[in-house]
């Protein structure tokens, strides 16, 4: 999986008690199915600490979808992020710059 599970309890800052790791790892395996398949499919992405960084960003974004209220996110001095379509194809557009090099053609899109 490309999600490390503890270091996003750790940017999360859930503690065990709160959030059980079958919750997170559901978590992980979503953003496994929507990125993979777009990364090169021989080799071994779980050693790229790109893929991992974007993987660890993309996973962020669907918990605070998941759990935020109205879905969206709250940022520190607690103004709310208008983020309409936070699940939609934006979410991996956000992270192409981490993920280029893990792409097939580069990240170009091949009509």
């Amino acid at each position: 999986m490309l999600v490390d599970i503890d270091k996003l309890r750790e940017v999360l800052d859930l503690s065990v008690e709160i959030i059980s790791d079958e919750e997170l790892t559901a978590v992980g395996v979503s953003i496994d199915e929507a990125l993979l398949p777009l990364l090169k499919p021989d080799e071994d992405h779980e050693t790229h600490e790109n893929c991992r960084e974007a993987a660890l960003g993309m996973a962020v974004q669907v918990w605070q979808s998941r759990h935020a209220p109205g879905g969206q996110m709250v940022g520190a001095d607690l103004n709310i992020v208008q983020t309409p379509h936070l699940l939609g194809a934006g979410l991996v557009a956000r992270f192409t710059g981490l993920l280029t090099p893990c792409m097939p053609y580069g990240g170009a899109v091949i009509a």
